[in-house]
């Protein structure tokens, strides 16, 4: 392989782990918790904090947390790549992540693991993801996540302050990102929902 071909390999491969957390990120943020499956090799481990184990319970941890979530936005900064190998890299990912919470249940509080009053809050959480990227049968996943936290805000959520008939967000098939999905159904590129 002559240095041109190394350099595009090396951009291919920078794009596809870049689309990978970005995926992460779709996925927790629309409630899609089988695409934030498929980002982690099937053996992989994430240490996030209150959760460190393997995939099947980080999935189980998510999926439980965010009941108590109303809305979710992950938004990634910068990505410093480290190669080590063709077959290895390791990634350093900063991430701001707003989230509001539900107003306390009883239950919806307990599984973010914060009080949470009659209006719900909002928390913006400052981290970095900490990843090894392993190329295997030629795609690239986490095979180790470390969350390194930085900072978080907390404070109670206000009342919406959007105009009736705007367009919201949502977590679930409801979101007007299906809309999207359902436009580009025929369309023969990149697919909005997997890696291809």
């Amino acid at each position: 392989m002559n240095e041109n071909e190394q350099f595009l390999q090396r951009l291919r491969a920078e794009d596809e782990i870049k689309r990978v957390l970005q995926l992460y990120c779709r996925g927790v943020d629309r409630r899609e918790f089988d695409v934030v499956r498929g980002v982690y090799h099937a053996d992989a481990m994430d240490y996030h904090g209150t959760y460190n184990g393997n995939i099947d319970g980080l999935i189980q941890w998510i999926t439980r947390r965010h009941e108590g979530v109303a809305q979710s936005m992950h938004l990634l900064g910068n990505c410093l790549i480290d190669w080590r190998g063709e077959d290895v890299a390791l990634v350093e990912t900063y991430c701001v992540a707003y989230q509001r919470l539900k107003p306390d249940d009883g239950v919806s509080a307990s599984n973010v693991g914060l009080k949470v009053g009659g209006s719900g809050q909002q928390t913006q959480v400052r981290c970095r993801y900490l990843d090894r990227f392993e190329k295997r049968e030629g795609a690239w996943k986490i095979a180790n996540r470390v969350v390194a936290y930085e900072s978080l805000l907390l404070e109670d959520a206000p009342e919406s302050p959007f105009a009736e008939g705007m367009q919201m967000a949502t977590r679930g098939r409801d979101d007007p990102l299906w809309g999207l999905i359902a436009l580009a159904a025929p369309h023969h590129g990149r697919s909005l929902t997997s890696k291809k």
